[in-house]
């Protein structure tokens, strides 16, 4: 009997397999990289994986790489690299990281939507003709009855630093006033970060104190004081909240002797007590790694991430220059003053960092 040899072309389409068998063969890959690249098949295969979810426990730094092209990588803590999109998406944009697998972009023409490069899923957000310092994700927008919020920290009028905030579909920004103090300087509201904590919104400022956000919902948002400022706190560089299990946390980069913006000795950590709103230096972190830069401040559980060292602060702190992406031990400088050591990274990546596009955390398929 005659044996014919079976070819591409005498297979049916591949855009049109059955999707229960698509996504059974996508369950059965287990791998981020495959899943990526089957998305990129067809529109027809993005579509039918579009809620085939893996959980891939990797936290990446993504990054551009340089010239004109729509390349990115991401860069994974446990792997070299991790992958290599095309995301003409995001062509003069810039993007903020979160860890819910989304990013929160700006284009030149001021529109602002939020975009998940792994589904190419995206949610419209209103326009903003102000330069923003940085747009954070509140929640993951894909969570049953998300009530998602984008906070959007921007320079206004006599460099005076602003918030306002949105959600996916609003026409319009809120701007929040703020009831604290003025001084001899104009304004006082320099906010610095913000963060969704035990149902409640809270911002910190750059001068220390942390306020609370009100109304959001209501016809009058504003800001008010919450909580001081830590004793003998030493401000001047960005302050960062975040939540270190029940408890609201602030960090800062500690103040270099030689004012090297691209140096840094280390960071000052702080615990607010929630009810007295006192605060306590701490000196560790537990199992938690923070991390820090041009992405929504979030901490994970090391043992769930491999490639995470708990205790530890991975910062860009928002620079493109190499000198500024490390890694701080907590506990190694209690008592020395070690600093930030390089974020150790492959040969083939090093020469993606001189972008004009700051490299960001994102964790692709969160837990």
């Amino acid at each position: 009997m005659h044996s014919k040899k079976k070819t591409i072309a005498d297979v049916s389409s591949w855009a049109n397999m059955m999707d229960d068998l698509l996504t059974h063969i996508a369950r059965l890959t287990r791998s981020p990289r495959h899943h990526i690249r089957m998305t990129a098949v067809c529109r027809s295969w993005r579509a039918s994986l579009a809620d085939q979810k893996i959980n891939f426990p990797a936290v990446c730094l993504m990054l551009r790489e340089g010239g004109n092209c729509d390349n990115y990588n991401f860069y994974s803590m446990w792997e070299e690299i991790f992958d290599e999109l095309d995301l003409p998406e995001l062509r003069g944009r810039r993007y903020w990281g979160s860890p819910f697998g989304w990013l929160v972009s700006h284009g030149l023409n001021c529109e602002i939507r939020l975009f998940n490069p792994f589904s190419r899923a995206t949610f419209p957000l209103p326009k903003n003709h102000s330069l923003i310092e940085k747009l954070i994700l509140s929640i993951n927008p894909e969570e049953p009855n998300s009530n998602c919020i984008v906070f959007a920290i921007y320079w206004g009028f006599l460099d005076r630093r602003y918030i306002a905030f949105a959600k996916p579909g609003d026409l319009a920004w809120r701007t929040l006033s703020y009831d604290g103090n003025d001084n001899d300087d104009g304004f006082k509201f320099l906010i610095d970060d913000a963060i969704y904590f035990k149902g409640n919104f809270y911002g910190c400022l750059n001068t220390g104190e942390i306020v609370l956000f009100e109304d959001l919902h209501g016809a009058h948002p504003k800001a008010v004081e919450f909580a001081p400022q830590p004793p003998n706190f030493h401000g001047g560089r960005t302050c960062y909240l975040f939540a270190l299990g029940e408890n609201l946390c602030m960090t800062c980069r500690d103040p270099c002797d030689d004012d090297d913006d691209y140096e840094c000795n280390g960071y000052t950590i702080f615990k607010l007590d929630m009810d007295t709103k006192s605060w306590e230096k701490i000196y560790s972190l537990g199992d938690r790694s923070l991390f820090l830069g041009n992405c929504c401040t979030f901490t994970v559980a090391a043992a769930d991430y491999p490639g995470c060292k708990p205790n530890c602060i991975y910062s860009t702190e928002e620079s493109i220059h190499v000198e500024s992406i490390g890694i701080y031990e907590v506990e190694k400088n209690r008592d020395k003053d070690i600093g930030l050591e390089p974020f150790p990274m492959s040969k083939q990546v090093e020469h993606l960092l001189p972008s004009l596009s700051p490299p960001v955390w994102i964790i692709p398929y969160p837990l």
